[in-house]
C-alpha cells in the first residue's frame, strides 16, 4: 500500500468522524463543490449532500465511527473502502447503524476532499 494514500485517507476519515458530530454543514466541507453521494437517494453538489446529511443527524445518527477496510492510489484519485458505525442520540440513543461506504478522494482547494461517496 502506498504510504501517502494511506496517510491522507486515514487523515480524511479523522476529519470526518470529527466533523459529522458538529453537523451536516461541517461534513458537506469535506466534498468538493459538485460531489456526488450516493446513499437511500442520491445527493448532488453541496447543498444536496447538506441536505440528506442533516436528515441523517436529525434523526439521530450524531455520531460516526469510520474503520478503513482498503486504500488505492489511481492515478490523481484516492480510493478509500471503509466500513462504519453511525451511534445514535436522541430517538436512536443507544443504537447503533453498521453499513459499509467508498470515497473517491481528489486534492482540490488544497486539501483532499470527497467527488464520490457511496454509502449503504
Amino acid at each position: 500500500m502506498d504510504a501517502t494514500a494511506n496517510r491522507i485517507a486515514n487523515e480524511f476519515i479523522a476529519r470526518y468522524e470529527a466533523a459529522w458530530s458538529r453537523g451536516a454543514d461541517a461534513a458537506a466541507k469535506l466534498y468538493t463543490a459538485d460531489s456526488v453521494l450516493v446513499g437511500y437517494v442520491t445527493a448532488i453538489g453541496r447543498p444536496a449532500i447538506v441536505q440528506l446529511l442533516s436528515g441523517i443527524i436529525a434523526q439521530g445518527w450524531t455520531s460516526i465511527k469510520i474503520k478503513v477496510v482498503n486504500i488505492r492510489n489511481v492515478g490523481d484519485v484516492i480510493l478509500l473502502a471503509n466500513e462504519y458505525t453511525e451511534i445514535g442520540s436522541g430517538p436512536n440513543a443507544g443504537k447503533t447503524l453498521h453499513a459499509t461506504a467508498s470515497h473517491v478522494l481528489v486534492h482540490a482547494d488544497g486539501e483532499w476532499l470527497s467527488v464520490l461517496h457511496t454509502a449503504r
